[in-house]
C-alpha cells in the first residue's frame, strides 16, 4: 500500500468507524457463534500472493464482526465499562504512526515527558496527595502508565516483597531471599479482583482473603486482628491491597481504618480503584479516599470510565526508589548521558519497551476537560438510579446490595435457580449483555451502565426484556398462561392448574391431619387495565369452601392504584426445599369491604366458622365473588406481617402463590 493508497483507504475506515460507533445500539450485543466458527472461513494457510484492500475490507463484516461483542453498545452492561472516543482513537492513531518504544528518557524524551506531564494532571484531577506528584519539592514519588490494574498490582507487591526483604537481611544476613520470601504474607478483602489472588502466585507471597462487613468492606478491626494471627505463626505481614469499588458490587473498603493500620505495622498499602478511580474527578465522590494519605501505590482505569480506550492504566507511587531497586537493570545498550538524572520508565515496570499511551490521554483530557468529564461520570451515575428505581418498583425484584456509582445488582426473589435461569435466558438473546456475580450464597446478576450514550430509552427497553424475560419464565415454571401487555411484553394472565415444579417448589396453604394439603381452585378474572407493566399479573382463582374476606388494604392517601404494581409473583416466598427457617409473608392486595362478612358473604362465614379450628393454620382465603376494579375503591396499601415458621420457606395462600388476587368494590 503507497501513501496515497493508505490515504483513500484511511479515510474509508475512519468512515467505517464512524458509521459502526454511530450505529452500535442496533447490533446484537453478544455474537450467535460458538467456539472454531471462524476456522471454515479463513484459509488453512497465510496467503503467498497479495490480497486487494477491497476483499480484506470487505471480510471485516463478513468475518469479524459476526463475532465480535460490543462493548461500546448501550445495552452491555457486563463487567465494568471499557470506553472509547474520538479523541482517544486521534491520539492511539498518531502513537502508531509514531510507534516510538519509550523504555528511557533517551528512546523518545517526548514520550517520558508527556507521560510525567499527564500523570501529574490526573493526580490532581483526582484529590491524590502532592507525594503521588513528579513534579513537587518534597516529593519522590510519581505515576506511570501501565498496561492494566493487574499489572499495576503484580508491580506493588512485587516493590512490597522485594522492600520487605531488604528489611529483614541485616537481622537474619545468613537466610537465603528464598526463605524469608516463604514468610511473607499479604492480605485483601474476600471481594478483592482475581488479580490480587494471580499476584500472589507469581510472587510466592502468601495471599489470605478477609471476610467483610455487612457492607461488603473490609474494615480495620480484621485486618488487625489477622495480622496479630499471623505473627504469632511466624509469618511476616507485607501487603495489603484495599480496593475501591470491588467487581461485585462495587463496594469500598475503609482506607481511613486499614492506612493507620498499615502505617504502624509496616505493610504496604496498595489501593486498587479500576473502576471508580474515574468517579474521583467528582468531589462528591471523594469521601471514598478518606485515608489516602497512607496509601504507598494507587492504581485506576482511565481505560475503564474515562473514554480513554484499553489499554491506558494510571499507577502512582509514594516512593519512586523503591520500584528501582525492584525492576532496575542497566546494560550498556539501555545506558544514555541522562541515566540517572532523567526519568527512565523502564525501571517502574515489568516489561522494557512500552507504547506511547499518554497521548490519547491528552487529546481526551485536553478534549473533554475536567468539567466535561465530570458531566460523563455524573450521567452515567444518574442513568443507574434511574434502572435502580425501575427494579425497586417492581416486586418480583430484589437489590441485594447497596448500588454505588453505575453498577446495580439485582435477582428475582426466591431460589437462585429462578436468577440463573433468567440470566441464561437474557444472554442467549443476545439483545444486552449480564453477567453474575454471588454474594451470601445468593445468585445475582450484575448491571453496569457502561456508554456515555446510553440514554433513558436505552435503559427501558432493557428493563422491558428482563421483565418479559422473568414473566416468562415465572409463566413457564409455575403453571401460568401469558397474555400481551400494552408494550408487547407477554404477561401471566391466569393460574391454571399448578404445574409439577410448583407443587414441588412450594408451601402448601395449611395443614389437614399433619399433612399439607392442596384447595382446590376455579378462575376468578381480574382487570387487565391495573397491570403496570410487564410483571404485573393478571390473576385467577376461587377456593371452595375459603371465601374470607380480605384483610388488608390501600392506604388511604393513595389516589392512583396505577402506580402500584400487582404483587403475586413475590418469588421471595417461593420455598427452599429441605430447610427450615421463618418467612415473612406478604398478604393479599386488597379493599376494604364495605359490610360484615355475613353480609358479603354468608356461605363464607359459615363454612369459617365450621373449619376455623380444623384449619387454623390457613394463612388466606379467596372470596366467592370478586368484583371488578374501580380506582376510587383502592384504600389502603398491603403491609408485611410475621408468620409462624413452617418446614419450607414460603408462605403462600390458596393459589400456591404468595399473594392473593386482589379485591374491589364496585
Amino acid at each position: 500500500m503507497e501513501p496515497e493508497e493508505y490515504r483513500q483507504r484511511g479515510k474509508e475506515m475512519v468512515d467505517y468507524i464512524c458509521q459502526y460507533l454511530s450505529n452500535v445500539r442496533e447490533r446484537r450485543v453478544t455474537p450467535d457463534v460458538q467456539p472454531g466458527y471462524m476456522r471454515a472461513q479463513l484459509p488453512d494457510s497465510a496467503p503467498m500472493d497479495p490480497d486487494s484492500w477491497d476483499n480484506i475490507f470487505g471480510d471485516i463484516e463478513k468475518i469479524i464482526m459476526p463475532g465480535v461483542v460490543h462493548w461500546q453498545s448501550p445495552h452491555m452492561h457486563a463487567y465494568f465499562p471499557a470506553l472509547t472516543s474520538w479523541p482517544s482513537l486521534l491520539g492511539d492513531m498518531l502513537a502508531d504512526a509514531i510507534n516510538c518504544l519509550g523504555f528511557t528518557w533517551a528512546s523518545s524524551p517526548a514520550c517520558t515527558e508527556l507521560e510525567m506531564n499527564v500523570m501529574d494532571w490526573l493526580a490532581k484531577m483526582l484529590g491524590l496527595p502532592d507525594k503521588f506528584l513528579h513534579h513537587h519539592p518534597d516529593s519522590v514519588g510519581g505515576g506511570v502508565l501501565q498496561s492494566t490494574v493487574s499489572e499495576s498490582t503484580l508491580v506493588a507487591l512485587l516493590a512490597a516483597r522485594k522492600n520487605k526483604i531488604l528489611e529483614m537481611k541485616p537481622s537474619e544476613p545468613d537466610t537465603d531471599e528464598s526463605s524469608l520470601n516463604s514468610r511473607l504474607i499479604a492480605y485483601a478483602s474476600d471481594q478483592a479482583h482475581s488479580s490480587v489472588e494471580k499476584a500472589g502466585l507469581i510472587s510466592l507471597v502468601k495471599v489470605k482473603f478477609l471476610p467483610v462487613d455487612e457492607n461488603f468492606s473490609l474494615r480495620g478491626g480484621t485486618l488487625k486482628k489477622a495480622i496479630a494471627e499471623d505473627r504469632k505463626k511466624g509469618l511476616v505481614p507485607v501487603f495489603v491491597c484495599a480496593t475501591l469499588g470491588t467487581t461485585g458490587v462495587c463496594a469500598f473498603d475503609n482506607l481511613s481504618e486499614l492506612g493507620p493500620i498499615c502505617n504502624a505495622e509496616g505493610l504496604w498499602l496498595h489501593i486498587d480503584a479500576a473502576y471508580a478511580g474515574t468517579a474521583f474527578v467528582c468531589p462528591e465522590f471523594r469521601l471514598f479516599l478518606d485515608g489516602i494519605e497512607y496509601a504507598d501505590s494507587f492504581t485506576f482505569n482511565p481505560s475503564k470510565w474515562m473514554m480513554v480506550h484499553f489499554d491506558c492504566t494510571g499507577f502512582w507511587v509514594k516512593d519512586k526508589y523503591k520500584l528501582h531497586q525492584t525492576f532496575s537493570v542497566n546494560p550498556v545498550y539501555l545506558r544514555h548521558p541522562n541515566s540517572g538524572a532523567a526519568v527512565d520508565f523502564m525501571h517502574w515496570q515489568i516489561p522494557l519497551s512500552r507504547r506511547f499511551r499518554s497521548l490519547k490521554l491528552w487529546f481526551v483530557i485536553r478534549s473533554f476537560g475536567v468539567k466535561k468529564l465530570q458531566a460523563h461520570v455524573r450521567h452515567g451515575t444518574e442513568t443507574a438510579k434511574f434502572f435502580e428505581s425501575l427494579v425497586k418498583s417492581d416486586p418480583l425484584f430484589e437489590i441485594p446490595a447497596k448500588r454505588h456509582l453505575g453498577l446495580v445488582v439485582f435477582r428475582l426473589k426466591g431460589p437462585n435457580w429462578l436468577t440463573e435461569k433468567l440470566l441464561k435466558e437474557l444472554s442467549s438473546s443476545g439483545r444486552l449483555f449480564l453477567i453474575p456475580a454471588t454474594i451470601h450464597d445468593k445468585f445475582i446478576i450484575r448491571f453496569t451502565v457502561t456508554s456515555q450514550f446510553t440514554t433513558r430509552e436505552d435503559i427501558l427497553q432493557d428493563w422491558n426484556i428482563i421483565q418479559h424475560t422473568a414473566a416468562q419464565i415465572i409463566s413457564q415454571n409455575y403453571g401460568l398462561h401469558c397474555i400481551n401487555s400494552g408494550g408487547g411484553a407477554r404477561i401471566p394472565d391466569m393460574i391454571a392448574k399448578p404445574s409439577s415444579d410448583a407443587i414441588s417448589n412450594a408451601s402448601q396453604l395449611y395443614l389437614d391431619g399433619g399433612k399439607y394439603k392442596t384447595p382446590s381452585r376455579k378462575i376468578v378474572v381480574q382487570p387487565k387495565k391495573l397491570v403496570a407493566g410487564p410483571s404485573a399479573c393478571v390473576i385467577s382463582q376461587q377456593v371452595k369452601g375459603q371465601e374470607d374476606p380480605l384483610d388488608d388494604c390501600f392506604p388511604e392517601d393513595v389516589q392512583d392504584v396505577t402506580k402500584h404494581k400487582l404483587t403475586s409473583f413475590l418469588f421471595s416466598y417461593l420455598s427452599v426445599q429441605g430447610k427450615k427457617k421463618t418467612a415473612r409473608s406478604l398478604s393479599c392486595n386488597s379493599v376494604p369491604m364495605t359490610g360484615s362478612l355475613e353480609q358479603c358473604n354468608p356461605k363464607a362465614a359459615a363454612t369459617d366458622k365450621k373449619e376455623s379450628y380444623a384449619n387454623a393454620r390457613t394463612l388466606s382465603r379467596l372470596p366467592e365473588e370478586v368484583m371488578m376494579f374501580k380506582k376510587s375503591a383502592f384504600k389502603k396499601l398491603i403491609k408485611f406481617y410475621s408468620v409462624p415458621s413452617f418446614p419450607e420457606c414460603s408462605i403462600q395462600c390458596g393459589l400456591q402463590l404468595p399473594c392473593c388476587p386482589l379485591q374491589a368494590i364496585v
